[in-house]
């Protein structure tokens, strides 16, 4: 009798450890299927559901800690990888992403053929995407894909995917994804906004009727998100000023105006009204529309934005320092302009023409010309001034005794002007014969000549090599053996860069023959 008795209450206990397992994690996944429950409630109200509600919150932290104390007390236990995977996406829905990717690595270590693999996956592929691990998302999509191939999540593999290169600025290659995506799956919940990332794709890659359309068709479903909708109809505005829209794209920026304030969005506003004065090359116009909006407007991508615009507006009008400080301001976030490496080089461009203008003001009589090609170059090449180039490039072919070798670079910059800029043919014949006859062993000579292979990149490299062999021979001292013999010192004349020319082309004669 004793023994049963004893028999009688291990077996409770037994039960009531086994019932207590069991019941922790019940109440670990009720309290996660509730907030998920408010989830979906949401969802069909077309509510974002990206950051949860606080009784979400709690509901969600309440599973974790129930899992958490699966884990501690019963460690092993058949419920363990369930465990794992609840509190992964638990913390995925509280956007812990890192905590969620901790969970999942436990669980793809310790089985890694457990019965969630599909769902986990996808989600380690999301949670390295929001904290902007690209390569290590798309690792997990190409996994998913290997092992799922017709996973029920193909369509967030192509959304996620597509995400992914949108993060990465892969314009092409997020546009193709997303068209997939809306192809397949036009009902998803995701959709409205994979709409929109499209249609920005396409006005990034110049497509602005692509993205026109886009727009057009994502604005006409009217999504239940009021902020989503302002962006779609305010980029609208930018593609119908692009696609010459004009009156259309007035006429739309002018609904928008409540809107904006209600989205605070009143400075993204002003700066497709803007674009729009500048697309119509009226720069007076948009100058103040730029110039006197509001500080509290500046916020987010505005102020970049408006360096750029600014920026544009003041070169025009050839306010070198302002353009500067504006472009300075737009290249501090490059992702977000339109065209950021222009906007580079252009800040990069007025910064050396500006310093060179500096130094000219003490700098001695021998070094203006330099200076004055550098600013000529920068006004021809990089800033769009053939004129100004022009006569810079002339004023510079003038100092030929002060220096020659700025002086037939002065001719040659003048010559391509008049040929390539302001198509004068004859006027830049007239350069060229210039050079031929007052530095006809110049590497500028060299370049006009008919019969010459033109390989001006070949004869530089000699050149630096000969100016090497002249400064390593300058810097030696003779032998004991070689003090008796007579070591003739290159005259000064033949260290002029025409002379070398003339070596350099003499051994390149005798080698070919």
């Amino acid at each position: 009798m004793g023994r049963l008795v004893i028999w009688i209450v291990l077996l409770s206990a037994v039960v009531t450890i086994g019932c207590a397992k069991y019941n922790t994690f019940y109440n670990a996944r009720k309290a996660f299927e509730t907030a998920e429950q408010v989830r979906e409630q949401r969802l069909k109200k077309g509510e974002d559901v990206s950051q949860p509600t606080s009784s979400q919150t709690s509901d969600y932290q309440l599973a974790v800690k129930k899992c958490q104390k699966l884990l501690e007390l019963y460690p092993g236990h058949g419920l363990t990888d369930d465990a794992l995977f609840l509190m992964a996406k638990s913390y995925h829905r509280m956007q812990s992403h890192r905590m969620s990717i901790s969970k999942l690595d436990l669980l793809f270590q310790n089985y890694p053929a457990n019965k969630f693999m599909e769902e986990a996956l996808f989600l380690q592929a999301a949670n390295h995407m929001f904290i902007g691990d690209v390569k290590g998302s798309n690792e997990y999509l190409i996994q998913l894909q290997q092992q799922f191939p017709d996973s029920k999540y193909q369509a967030e593999v192509l959304r996620v995917g597509g995400d992914n290169a949108f993060s990465l600025a892969r314009w092409e290659q997020a546009r193709d994804s997303y068209i997939q995506f809306l192809e397949s799956y036009s009902d998803d919940e995701n959709a409205p906004q994979a709409s929109y990332n499209l249609a920005h794709c396409h006005w990034m890659l110049q497509e602005y009727q692509a993205a026109h359309d886009r727009l057009e068709a994502a604005i006409a479903g009217e999504p239940s998100d009021h902020k989503l909708l302002f962006q779609a109809r305010l980029l609208r505005v930018r593609c119908l000023s692009r696609l010459g829209r004009h009156e259309e794209a007035v006429s739309l920026s002018d609904e928008l105006t409540p809107e904006a304030e209600v989205h605070t969005s009143q400075g993204l506003l002003v700066l497709a009204q803007a674009e729009d004065l500048l697309n119509q090359e009226r720069y007076e116009d948009a100058a103040p529309l730029l110039e006197n909006m509001p500080e509290e407007w500046l916020a987010g991508e505005v102020k970049p934005r408006l360096g750029e615009l600014l920026g544009e507006v003041y070169l025009y009008q050839w306010e070198l320092e302002s353009a500067q400080e504006k472009y300075r301001d737009a290249v501090r976030n490059p992702r977000i302009l339109e065209d950021p490496e222009r906007c580079q080089r252009i800040n990069s461009a007025l910064n050396e023409y500006l310093n060179a203008e500096q130094r000219l003001d003490g700098v001695a009589e021998t070094e203006v010309p330099k200076y004055k090609l550098i600013k000529a170059n920068i006004l021809l090449f990089h800033l769009e001034r053939p004129s100004l180039a022009l006569e810079l490039y002339l004023d510079i072919a003038s100092t030929a005794e002060i220096d020659s070798t700025s002086a037939v670079r002065g001719l040659y910059g003048a010559a391509v002007v008049y040929r390539d800029r302001l198509a004068l043919p004859d006027s830049a014949t007239v350069m060229y014969d210039r050079i031929r006859s007052g530095f006809p062993d110049s590497p500028q000579a060299h370049m006009l000549d008919p019969e010459g292979d033109h390989d001006l990149y070949a004869f530089l490299m000699e050149q630096e090599r000969l100016a090497q062999e002249i400064r390593l021979a300058e810097s030696i001292e003779p032998t004991e053996e070689e003090a008796g013999e007579i070591v003739a010192p290159i005259a000064v004349e033949e260290r002029e860069p025409g002379a070398r020319f003339s070596r350099w082309r003499e051994r390149k004669l005798r080698r070919n023959s």
